[in-house]
């Protein structure tokens, strides 16, 4: 962190103390105090904790259109590379998914925000689903079910599994095993409608995506 500016700094240290211990649980002096500038520092570039978290959702949601906008091949290898950079993004920003009731009820802005990313998260899910269903990855679905459908539950399972999992994954740690249970819940919700050699494939490079990541931060 030491080639960072000074607001860089205090934004990549907020992010660990929220993601570790919850927004409402860190005093602004906490994360002065963890990086070692004295409070006053800090608010010169921050004036409050709650400046400091709507930079944070405005990285967050950046981040997000970068991910979501990804290129939409429905071949399984590719696939499997969007949920993983997704489910790495949402674990990285894990404090805002985990308190969305709370966040979206309190503050227009960020609960203005989410409403994007959810919305840029559905369309490109069920733009994805439309994809492998013409090129013959998944059967065409029956009503009431549609691809608009099965989007809005991916999402809704995506958000609310993170909560779930993150209780029993070393925070530190735990990022890469987090990450792969949030996508095989995902391939469940696909495979009613996807052969089995499909899945197999999705799982499979999942599985190598994974696998060669953590060799990478093994190196580090």
């Amino acid at each position: 962190m030491s080639g960072e500016s000074t607001p860089e700094r205090i934004l990549s240290t907020a992010l660990k103390l929220f993601n570790c211990n919850g927004v409402d649980r860190v005093p602004i002096y906490k994360i002065a105090s963890d990086l070692g500038i004295s409070p006053g520092n800090l608010t010169y570039h921050f004036a409050r904790k709650q400046d400091i978290l709507y930079s944070l959702i405005d990285r967050l949601e950046a981040e997000a259109a970068e991910v979501l906008a990804s290129p939409r091949n429905p071949g399984s290898k590719e696939l499997a590379r969007y949920v993983v950079n997704l489910f790495s993004l949402m674990w990285r920003y894990h404090f805002f998914f985990e308190s969305l009731t709370y966040f979206t009820a309190t503050d227009a802005r960020i609960a203005e925000s989410y409403q994007r990313i959810m919305r840029t998260a559905i369309k490109g899910s069920i733009q994805r689903i439309e994809d492998a269903i013409a090129c013959g990855d998944i059967s065409p679905m029956i009503a009431p079910n549609s691809p608009r459908v099965l989007g809005e539950n991916m999402w809704a399972v995506w958000v609310n599994r993170l909560g779930t999992v993150r209780s029993g994954f070393d925070e530190a740690r735990g990022r890469a095993a987090a990450v792969y249970d949030c996508c095989i819940h995902h391939i469940s919700l696909v495979q009613p409608y996807a052969s089995q050699t499909y899945i197999s494939r999705l799982h499979e490079a999942v599985r190598e995506i994974l696998d060669a990541e953590a060799k990478a931060e093994a190196l580090v």
